[in-house]
């Protein structure tokens, strides 16, 4: 049987646990299995889940929210032009990013994927796909 959530708390203790990557916080009707097997789709309304979130069943039932790993691309920029125009072209896919200097990190999402095979054909750009914890920067992405 699927349980239904319906509220979303920030304070308290839960039964079970639910780990979920930066990806799967921000899906609306979210469906998932915690910790102890439990289906549920979560029902309240949400711009996104965060860590140590509560959410409850109808039935009181509580699953506490941790932050999983997404599966990412790392660049690395050897020229500020290219790192820019990397940048801009992902911007224009409204796609959340993480910028440092002359890097870049973005989920392995199919929008990017012309993006990520220019980047590995480019000999002054290193890519390397990893499992890592996502952190974009600013708030540009949000529900609306």
């Amino acid at each position: 049987m699927i349980k239904k959530m319906v509220a979303i708390e920030r304070e308290g203790e839960a039964v079970d646990s639910v780990e979920l990557s930066w990806f799967d916080m921000q899906k609306p009707n979210l469906t998932a299995v915690s910790q102890k097997g439990v289906n549920f789709i979560v029902k309240a309304k949400f711009t996104h889940l965060h860590e140590g979130d509560i959410l409850v069943g109808e039935d009181g039932y509580s699953v506490s929210v941790k932050r999983g790993k997404d599966t990412l691309y790392n660049f690395y920029f050897c020229d500020a032009l290219t790192f820019a125009k990397t940048a801009y072209e992902i911007g224009n896919r409204h796609q959340p990013i993480e910028i440092e200097p002359l890097a870049i990190r973005v989920l392995n999402d199919i929008s990017l994927e012309d993006i990520i095979k220019s980047c590995q054909s480019d000999a002054s750009v290193e890519v390397e796909k990893i499992e890592d914890y996502f952190k974009p920067n600013g708030k540009a992405h949000h529900s609306h």
